[in-house]
């Protein structure tokens, strides 16, 4: 038989399918041709081969949308931490922008004698432009008023509306604590009035 031949029946041969016959003669072939042995060598390892190179083929498009993936989420998480750092300066050191998210106002009252009577007071968001009412006009506001914990005793609050009706009376607001201020409306002026005794007060709105 030559080469040729041979080389014909090998597929039949290595899938098993020859007859008993024809298996000896391409046995007995390959024993003497190095060159059918070693193409017979080869057809028997391929299918290995060519699924793990298909294998590897099929991983390396996963590979790079892996690595794709994996950077886009590491800049995202870089940028958020980025913005979140920028906007916590921002609302920080920018004066209006902390106004509007943390909302307060301060009011110094020097309370000169003991005669026990109500005395306006005027709050201001830097110290320096004064108004005599609040008007809760964002929905930050937690509509809240302290008596600040460096003032020397408790002290009674009370709430005018612009008519001068007297809306929340007397408010005690024990030293350092607050008081929430409940059934005030957005967008109206609210008058302050204080009774304590000698000293000089602050008090904070939020």
């Amino acid at each position: 038989m030559n080469c040729n031949i041979i080389k014909d029946l090998l597929p039949s041969y290595i899938d098993g399918i020859c007859s008993e016959d024809t298996v000896a003669a391409i046995e007995k072939h390959i024993e003497h041709c190095q060159g059918c042995k070693d193409t017979t060598q080869k057809m028997q390892q391929p299918t290995v081969q060519i699924v793990e190179t298909n294998v590897e083929a099929a991983k390396e498009p996963f590979k790079r949308i892996n690595k794709k993936r994996r950077f886009q989420v590491i800049t995202a998480i870089m940028m958020t931490f980025i913005l979140t750092i920028i906007g916590f300066q921002v609302v920080q050191d920018v004066g209006v922008v902390h106004q509007f998210f943390f909302p307060k106002v301060i009011a110094i009252a020097h309370i000169t004698d003991d005669r026990e009577e109500w005395q306006s007071i005027s709050f201001s968001a830097d110290l320096i432009n004064d108004q005599d009412y609040v008007i809760y006009d964002s929905l930050f506001w937690k509509k809240e008023i302290i008596n600040d914990a460096n003032n020397e005793n408790d002290v009674l609050l009370r709430v005018k509306d612009e008519k001068g009706d007297v809306i929340i009376d007397e408010i005690l607001i024990p030293l350092g604590k607050g008081v929430k201020l409940d059934g005030l409306k957005r967008k109206e002026k609210y008058f302050f009035e204080i009774k304590a005794p000698q000293g000089r007060f602050s008090i904070n709105a939020v």
